[in-house]
């Protein structure tokens, strides 16, 4: 047997050489309630490797992981939740908003003032820009299932989008987590770090899918963002819908 993590023959449940296991299978939804159980229950090792991975070959790392490379990657679950964690503390004790918060914030402002009955809506906005961590594990889904659908012919199943865009997720927040530590209030220019977000979404997209071209990853990527977007009208209009037809 060879080991999909570091490529040696070994016999048995676990690799002599790296200690990986050998029932490494594709990502799925049984590997996705395994990770969200381990997440939650267990704290492994390799966070500074997948954080110096995600900045200096995210594309290829987390490709690397789909395939079954997985012994020194932090979960991508337990990364999410773990940066977003740190994140919110330090946005608490210096006194800054989140980038997802101040987003929310902003079109609930806009619907408070553009429409007459839309408070169902709004206090939807405002519950998600107060609660970040949840509001991250929300959109994650939605994000990647416009990723899925655009990138569809690139055979990845909806669950490895799910894994590629919680690492992705997980690095922007370490970026969001850096620029909140070492700059404070006004130093910066605020919107700076969430457009190297956005940047750093892109370069992992097109490292990720190496099989299109550069520019033709640009525009999928675009077409995501429109995808995500629209569905997120939807489901604000179905929440709306529902509070107030329960009214």
């Amino acid at each position: 047997m060879v080991c999909k993590n570091c490529k040696q023959n070994f016999d048995g449940n676990f690799c002599n050489n790296c200690g990986q296991n050998s029932n490494i299978g594709k990502v799925d939804f049984k590997y996705l309630l395994e990770e969200i159980s381990n997440s939650i229950f267990q704290v492994n090792r390799g966070i500074l490797f997948t954080i110096k991975e995600l900045f200096t070959r995210p594309g290829k790392s987390i490709r690397e992981y789909l395939e079954g490379k997985r012994k020194k990657h932090f979960k991508p679950l337990a990364f999410v939740l773990l940066a977003s964690t740190l994140y919110v503390l330090t946005t608490y004790l210096t006194d800054m908003n989140t980038y997802l918060g101040d987003s929310m914030f902003g079109i609930a402002e806009s619907l408070s003032k553009n429409t007459t009955d839309a408070s169902a809506s709004v206090k939807f906005l405002n519950w998600l820009a107060n609660n970040n961590a949840y509001s991250t594990l929300l959109f994650l889904p939605i994000f990647s299932l416009a990723s899925y659908l655009v990138f569809k012919k690139s055979k990845y199943n909806y669950f490895e989008h799910l894994i590629l865009n919680f690492y992705i997720t997980g690095q922007q927040t370490v970026i969001y987590l850096i620029f909140s530590l070492v700059f404070f209030k006004g130093y910066y220019m605020p919107s700076f770090p969430f457009i190297l977000g956005i940047i750093f979404n892109f370069w992992v997209f097109n490292q990720f899918f190496k099989n299109n071209k550069t520019i033709k990853n640009m525009l999928l990527i675009l077409l995501t963002y429109i995808l995500f977007h629209i569905e997120l009208i939807i489901l604000i209009s179905i929440i709306t819908g529902v509070v107030i037809f329960n009214k």
